[in-house]
C-alpha cells in the first residue's frame, strides 16, 4: 500500500461499527490493517447477507483490511495474541474492559510485549465511572447524552433511534485522530501509549452547542425548564410536545432555524438552505420578496405567518429552479438527496466520496471513500472487504509462526483458514 500511513501495522480486535470504522480510515490512509474475528465472524457479517458470511454492513465498514480468525477463549490463542502485539504498531480493541486482561489484549499486557505500541481502547460510556465496564451501543448513548432528545425522530409519541449510527462513526473518526496523534507522539519520544475513545464522549462532543450551559445566565431559567419537563413527562405529555417546549425555551436563534437554515419542500422534491448571517438573512428576503418577521417572538403569529408563506412559496418551483435562483444570488443551498440519489450525485462521485468496489464472492458494490486526502502521500484506493479468515495463514506466517504451528492451530479450532 501507499499512503501517509504506509508501513504502519494495525491489529483490530473489534466488531460492529465504531472501532472497525477507525480501522477502515487507517486502511484508507495506507496502513496495513489486520482484522481479528471470532471463528463465526464479526456480527456485521450476518446483517443483510449477500452470501454466506458476507453482509452488506460488513462490506462497507471493512474495505481495505486483511482478516484472520482467532478464538480468543482458546488456550493457545495467547501465543497468537502476543505475536500480533509484538508485530503491530497499533492495536484497536472494542471489548468490555473486564474481558481485555482475560484475553491478553489489555494495554498493560500488550505494551509489556511492545512498549512502542499504540493501544486504542474503546468503551461505550468512558473508561472511568460506575458504568466503565458496561457494554453498549450507539442508540444507548443517543439517549444518555441528551443529544437524542434534540435529534431523534419520533414514532407514536416515542423517540426512535437516529440513523445512521452517528456516534459509532463519529467515534471511529475520533479514534483515528487519536491513533495518528499518538503515532506522532511516538515519533517524537519513542513511547507508545493507551488512547481512550468512547461513544458517550463522542455523542457529547458532536452535540457541543446543545448540551453546554452557562451557570451565570442559564441556571435559573433552565432549572425551571427542567422542572417543567419532568412535570410534563409525569403527566404523560407526548415526546413531541415536550420537545417543542424545550426548543422554544432553550435553542438559541430558534426562529432563524425555522426560516433560513432548514429544508424546504419544492414542487418536485426538497432542497436545503443555510444563511444565518445578517447579510444572508437580508438576501433571503430580497430573493423571496417575503417580509422580514418580528424575530423577538420566533413562535409568534407574525413569525409563523412568514414561515407559512415561505413554505408555500418554495412549493411553487422545482428544486432545480430554486437551486439556480439561490446560487445566482450567492445564497447557500444544496439538493436534498435520497440515499440513492446521493450515490449518483456528480459532486460526490467527482471527489470519490462514494467508490465502487468488486468483491470476489458477491460482485460489485458501492462504499464510502476517503473523507480526507493528502497531496504529498496519496493512498491507493482500498480493496473490498475480506472474506472470513481470508488471510489467516498469511498473517500468522508474517508474525513468525511456522507452517506446522499454523496447521496445529487450524486443527485445534483456534483459528480457521480457507483450504
Amino acid at each position: 500500500m501507499t499512503g501517509i500511513l504506509a508501513g504502519i501495522k494495525v491489529v483490530e480486535f473489534a466488531q460492529n461499527a465504531a472501532v472497525p470504522y477507525c480501522g477502515r480510515l487507517l486502511a484508507g490512509m495506507g496502513a496495513d490493517v489486520v482484522k481479528v474475528e471470532p471463528p463465526e465472524g464479526d456480527a456485521m457479517r450476518s446483517l443483510a447477507q449477500l452470501a454466506p458470511n458476507e453482509g452488506k454492513a460488513y462490506a462497507v465498514i471493512n474495505p481495505g483490511k486483511r482478516a484472520i480468525t482467532l478464538d480468543l477463549g482458546a488456550g493457545d490463542a495467547v501465543t497468537v495474541v502476543q505475536a500480533l502485539c509484538a508485530w503491530a504498531d497499533v492495536v484497536l480493541v472494542g471489548f468490555k474492559q473486564s474481558d481485555l486482561a482475560r484475553y491478553g489484549i489489555d494495554d498493560v499486557s500488550a505494551r509489556a510485549i511492545n512498549p512502542r505500541l499504540i493501544h486504542l481502547t474503546h468503551t461505550p460510556f468512558g473508561p472511568e465511572g460506575p458504568d466503565a465496564d458496561v457494554g453498549g451501543y450507539d442508540v444507548l448513548v443517543q439517549g444518555r447524552s441528551g443529544a437524542g432528545y434534540i435529534m431523534n425522530r419520533t414514532e407514536k409519541g416515542v423517540p426512535i433511534s437516529t440513523r445512521p449510527a452517528v456516534n459509532d462513526f463519529g467515534t471511529g473518526i475520533a479514534s483515528a485522530l487519536g491513533v495518528v496523534a499518538a503515532l506522532r507522539h511516538r515519533d517524537l519520544t519513542g513511547e507508545g501509549q493507551r488512547v481512550d475513545a468512547s461513544l458517550l464522549g463522542t455523542a457529547l462532543a458532536l452535540a457541543t452547542p446543545l448540551v453546554n450551559f452557562f451557570e451565570t445566565i442559564d441556571l435559573e431559567p433552565l432549572s425551571q425548564l427542567d422542572e417543567d419537563l419532568q412535570l410534563l413527562r409525569a403527566a404523560g405529555v407526548s415526546f413531541e410536545e415536550q420537545r417543542e417546549v424545550y426548543e422554544q425555551r432553550v435553542i438559541p436563534g430558534a426562529g432563524a432555524f425555522r426560516l433560513y437554515f432548514r429544508h424546504y419542500a419544492t414542487a418536485d422534491g426538497l432542497i436545503s438552505i443555510a444563511g444565518l448571517s445578517p447579510g444572508l438573512v437580508r438576501r433571503f428576503h430580497e430573493i423571496t420578496g417575503l417580509a422580514l418577521p418580528d424575530r423577538s417572538d420566533p413562535y409568534g403569529a407574525d413569525f409563523n405567518a412568514v414561515v407559512e408563506a415561505a413554505d408555500a412559496l418554495f412549493r411553487t418551483k422545482t428544486s432545480a429552479e430554486w437551486m439556480t435562483t439561490l446560487r445566482e444570488a450567492g445564497y447557500p443551498c444544496a439538493p436534498y438527496n435520497t440515499p440513492f440519489e446521493a450515490v449518483r450525485d456528480e459532486q460526490i462521485r467527482a471527489n470519490d466520496f462514494i467508490i465502487d468496489l468488486e468483491h470476489p464472492t458477491f460482485g460489485s458494490y458501492s462504499a464510502s471513500g476517503e473523507p480526507i486526502r493528502f497531496s504529498a502521500a496519496p493512498a491507493e484506493r482500498v480493496g473490498p472487504s475480506p472474506s472470513l479468515g481470508q488471510h489467516t495463514r498469511e498473517v500468522l506466517a508474517e508474525i513468525g509462526l511456522d507452517a506446522t504451528a499454523i496447521d496445529q492451530l487450524v486443527t485445534d479450532g483456534v483459528v480457521t483458514a480457507p483450504s
